[in-house]
């Protein structure tokens, strides 16, 4: 199925969705960031696996309000009950990524 790309129009939208649900992984990228090339697919592949037990999103930082803690692109966030534990900046290089987001989700929604 797949995580779509997610379009939050207000911060008070990003706020309802983490406070809706017990666990959210949120990877934010950017098209201008050669890190990201790719980085959408793999958390996509990867959040697959944990549909259930994670609200996953992936958010475009050119279509999004600026949000606490992400400064730059991709930053990987880690919410549980509304509050964050975990703040990724940058997810290694695209070979390594896709270990890095497993260990992410594997920690959180085991």
């Amino acid at each position: 199925m797949g995580v779509a790309k997610t379009v939050i129009h207000a911060h008070n939208e990003y706020q309802r969705i983490l406070n809706e649900h017990p666990l959210v992984i949120v990877l934010f990228t950017s098209p201008y960031c050669q890190a990201c090339l790719g980085a959408d697919l793999r958390f996509n592949r990867i959040a697959d696996k944990y549909a259930g037990r994670v609200k996953s999103m992936l958010l475009d930082t050119t279509q999004t309000p600026p949000i606490d803690g992400v400064s730059g692109t991709p930053t990987l966030v880690v919410y549980k009950n509304a509050l964050e534990v975990e703040n990724l900046k940058g997810i290694g290089a695209p070979h390594e990524q896709e270990a890095v987001l497993e260990d992410v989700f594997k920690d959180y929604a085991p």
